[in-house]
């Protein structure tokens, strides 16, 4: 039998244990993190339930064109006589009348009808189911265009968390030289090998080092809270990304600005707009036509005292209507005038924002260009930069063991090197980033 104390002594172990294992974080691939933000992203979900209401929108305007049937009926029961004066008799050899207090209402009133309605000419209903498809069409660009956005900033962010990663390692490499030269040197002073000089300025490097790894570590968490919120994942969950920065497309081929536009959502949903305009200036028009409706009722009611008598006997009352109904407005005070120039100078304004924004895409996908030439060719200059920097670092380290290279000069070799690769990753990230722009701009996500 196990005794109480072993088994104390099994749970606190376990509990040092659990407390001491390190936190195990979630790795993504970019594929699979922007599986997530398609999936979890709350802007996204916005946007979705956006496109839904269009469609509905367009199933109420078709509505329009359809007939209206209304049905109506009520039972009422009497609580309280209406009673009215009767003559009800009349004196022997005649004389004045004999009148008496008779109820002229019965107990139970039932009523029923039925009533249609039809649009047979209405420009508005035509117009409307119009618009409601050009509607429809718009939000879906409008929800395209948004998508891009958003897959392009998690893009983004995910190759910053993977940037400040590597300048974390950097920094905590560094650290960790700066702390092992500390440590070997104050050796040395120690034995009386080095001064004090230099052991102090071991000592500011190695301190110095510390905030910038503090702040390089701050960044990082910043950018994976950014990177969390994006794909909906928990805010306590530990997450890590699967990057690449050896590996990155070439600079793509420019193309046609006719292409790029038939593929921008953004410029297609202004596209769409005109169009909404447009038929906006034809419905305004259909105000001053006449409208033609046919309309049908059917009415049936009764009243008994009994209730079973209240909904059918020989004294019901029924009516059936049939009819057409002819609007035209005359003279509405100027107002539809008004409202013709108004929706006019609408679509004359969608006219000017859709050559702005071909001039601002003209633009955009200009500077993107040159962005990607530039960062091409900054990485080309970091790799072979890289090379000279480690190499130089590695005989600097070799004659500062030898005594013959002052702790200075290391220092400063040490820090071309880490520059040199905070540029090759920098140019990588730019690069990468300029990228995701121009598959946006270009409309090939």
């Amino acid at each position: 039998m196990i005794s109480r104390r072993y088994l104390k002594t099994v749970l606190i172990t376990a509990m040092i244990f659990c407390a001491a294992s390190p936190a195990f974080s979630k790795q993504y691939s970019m594929d699979e993190y922007l599986g997530l933000v398609k999936e979890n992203n709350k802007d996204l979900m916005l946007a979705a339930s956006s496109l839904k209401s269009a469609g509905e929108q367009e199933k109420l305007a078709r509505s329009q064109a359809l007939p209206t049937v209304g049905l109506s009926s009520s039972l009422y029961r009497n609580f309280i006589d209406v009673e009215q004066n009767a003559a009800v008799a009349s004196q022997a050899g005649g004389g004045p009348l004999i009148y008496k207090k008779v109820d002229v209402n019965k107990d139970y009133d039932f009523s029923f009808g039925l009533g249609l309605s039809q649009q047979l000419f209405n420009m508005n209903v035509f117009n409307a189911i119009k618009a409601s498809k050009e509607y429809k069409q718009m939000s879906k660009s409008v929800y395209d265009a948004q998508s891009d956005a958003i897959i392009t900033a998690a893009k983004k962010v995910f190759f910053q968390c993977y940037l400040l990663e590597k300048l974390y390692n950097i920094r905590k490499e560094t650290e960790e030289r700066s702390y092992d030269h500390y440590m070997l040197m104050k050796q040395k002073y120690d034995t009386g090998v080095v001064s004090n000089l230099a052991l102090l300025n071991s000592e500011v490097d190695y301190k110095m080092a510390v905030p910038e790894t503090t702040n390089a570590k701050m960044n990082l968490e910043l950018c994976l809270i950014n990177l969390k919120h994006l794909a909906g994942i928990p805010e306590d969950e530990e997450v890590s990304v699967i990057g690449d920065f050896t590996v990155y497309p070439d600079i793509p081929e420019t193309l046609s600005m006719q292409d790029v536009l038939e593929e921008r959502s953004d410029y297609m949903a202004l596209m769409r707009e005109k169009s909404l305009r447009d038929l906006n200036i034809k419905a305004t028009r259909a105000g001053h036509y006449p409208t033609l409706s046919l309309d049908a009722a059917y009415g049936y009611s009764n009243s008994d005292d009994k209730l079973q008598k209240a909904f059918h006997n020989d004294n019901y009352v029924q009516v059936f209507k049939v009819g057409l109904k002819l609007e035209l407005p005359i003279f509405t005070g100027g107002a539809l005038l008004a409202k013709d120039h108004q929706v006019k100078i609408e679509s004359e304004q969608t006219e000017i924002r859709l050559q702005q924004k071909r001039e601002d895409i003209i633009v955009e996908l200009r500077q993107i260009y040159l962005t990607l030439q530039r960062e091409f060719e900054n990485i080309a200059t970091a790799e072979s930069t890289i090379g000279s920097a480690q190499e130089a670092y590695n005989i600097a380290q070799v004659a500062f063991d030898n005594g013959v290279m002052t702790q200075l000069e290391l220092r400063d070799t040490r820090l071309n090197l880490e520059s040199a690769e905070l540029r090759h990753l920098t140019a990588v990230y730019n690069y990468l980033s300029a990228y995701f722009d121009w598959q946006k701009a270009t409309g090939n996500m």
